[in-house]
């Protein structure tokens, strides 16, 4: 409190970390974090990518010997990544994962995974095109965006301001 009537002006957030899918990992190296910013384009999903591009990701992504795939093997982090990835896009549970694709091999299980995936993006990738196909009415809700904005940040800047004592 410096002056002013002091009070809260600003409240802490607080993080929403969800259970799963807070960390999805590369499809490279399962033990590293997917990035935007990595060099290889083969290591992550981007949101814009077309199936063809989605289902050669999967088929090249990295994964390990072992039969069969499970969750939360220390020795296997690509299983555990690419099973949490599916788990993501379909909003299945792990149980009914494992009992499901636990006895697959990586060869039949990977075109699943991109078919999910693929099917999980598809709305995304539909509004995307609508959107970008409209010039007009994006201009038009970045103008009401940005005028919306002004008037609460205007209103933000006034009451820390008043907090901190200054004349308004």
């Amino acid at each position: 409190k410096r002056g002013g009537r002091g009070g809260r002006v600003f409240s802490v957030p607080e993080p929403f970390i969800p259970k799963v899918g807070a960390r999805v990992m590369s499809l490279q190296d399962g033990t590293s974090k997917m990035s935007k910013s990595a060099e290889n384009d083969g290591s992550r999903i981007n949101l814009l990518d077309t199936p063809k591009q989605i289902e050669t990701k999967f088929k090249r992504a990295k994964t390990d010997l072992f039969e069969g795939l499970e969750f939360d093997n220390p020795e296997r982090p690509e299983a555990t990544n690419l099973l949490s990835i599916y788990q993501l896009a379909t909003g299945y549970s792990k149980e009914s994962i494992v009992q499901e694709c636990g006895s697959m091999r990586w060869s039949e299980f990977k075109p699943k995974l991109a078919e999910a995936v693929i099917a999980s993006l598809s709305p995304l990738q539909s509004r995307y095109k609508e959107l970008i196909d409209d010039p007009a009415y994006l201009e038009s809700v970045l103008k009401e965006g940005a005028e919306k904005a002004s008037g609460v940040a205007d209103q933000t800047v006034n009451d820390v301001k008043d907090a901190m004592g200054f004349l308004i």
